[in-house]
């Protein structure tokens, strides 16, 4: 899974985790790993490009059902 936000000085950066489950959990920590209220520019998992308009918030929430 990689994820391409944009941080709070508006500057773009990308991390990539092992897959969503590694996601779900950095984010579940008292320090997530990426702030929820940064905007997603783009989502891969695996090779596939996925469609997604949203916070690292939504994004959470879209997978953590």
């Amino acid at each position: 899974m990689k994820i391409t936000y944009h941080n709070a000085g508006n500057a773009p950066e990308t991390k990539t985790f092992k897959d969503v489950a590694e996601f779900l959990m950095l984010q579940n920590r008292e320090i997530p790993a990426i702030q929820d209220h940064y905007e997603v520019d783009a989502l891969y998992i695996g090779d596939a490009q996925v469609d997604f308009t949203g916070t690292i918030g939504d994004l959470f929430d879209k997978y953590n059902k």
